[in-house]
């Protein structure tokens, strides 16, 4: 007789149905030269740049879809980074009102019609991506900023989360409310694509700035 294997988790689906388009951002030809040390700390500003525009999109529909009790245990305010990325722009010299890239500009539409749409499936798979990616990563990626780069703490504050002294186990939190959440099939599969995506946009806004710096006139000296 053969013995069913246990259903898995909606947060084990997540992280295997998302692994390739992960993969994929990860390891955008940006965010290599970046954390490598081969750009500079304008590379980096401009990252920051963009990333209060998805951001700022992201956290307005959170605003918008507060009403709904799915996401009373997952929408924690305090992950918020709008605030955070305006003090570090403001340190590093870097403008709060950035043109768009053309690929930032797709990612912000997707964001404010979720928000417009009350879409929570897909509301909770964008703040999945980037949350907990900035909480399983960010603190590395400030450390290399200030090493490769110079950058001063103080712009670097988007990566602190005070009120989180042990990111693991928040992630493991924030996983064990995903997979309590009511959720139909065709919603929780409609949450699966949706974090997919939230992976291509990213590795969109990476190849964005990849282009943009190619755009931009050799340096002298």
């Amino acid at each position: 007789m053969t013995t069913a294997l246990p259903a898995l988790s909606l947060s084990e689906r997540l992280r295997g149905e998302t692994r390739q388009a992960h993969g994929k951002a990860e390891h955008s030809s940006f965010m290599g030269e970046l954390l490598s040390g081969e750009l500079d700390a304008a590379a980096f500003t401009a990252l920051q740049e963009q990333a209060l525009l998805f951001y700022t999109a992201l956290e307005d529909a959170v605003e918008a879809c507060a009403g709904d009790s799915r996401l009373a245990d997952i929408a924690d305010r305090q992950l918020d980074r709008r605030s955070a990325l305006v003090a570090d722009l403001t340190v590093l010299g870097g403008t709060v009102n950035a043109e768009p890239l053309p690929e930032t500009a797709a990612y912000v539409a997707e964001l404010q019609r979720i928000g417009r749409d009350g879409d929570v499936p897909a509301l909770i798979a964008h703040h999945y991506t980037r949350y907990l990616g900035d909480l399983a990563g960010g603190q590395v990626i400030g450390r290399l900023m200030g090493r490769h780069y110079g950058v001063a703490s103080e712009g670097l504050t988007f990566y602190d989360f005070p009120h989180i002294p042990k990111p693991k186990v928040y992630r493991d939190g924030y996983r064990a409310a995903l997979d309590a959440l009511q959720l139909t099939e065709e919603e929780q599969q409609h949450l699966l694509d949706a974090s997919s995506d939230a992976f291509a946009f990213n590795s969109g806004v990476f190849e964005g700035l990849e282009r943009a710096r190619g755009d931009s006139p050799p340096k002298i000296g």
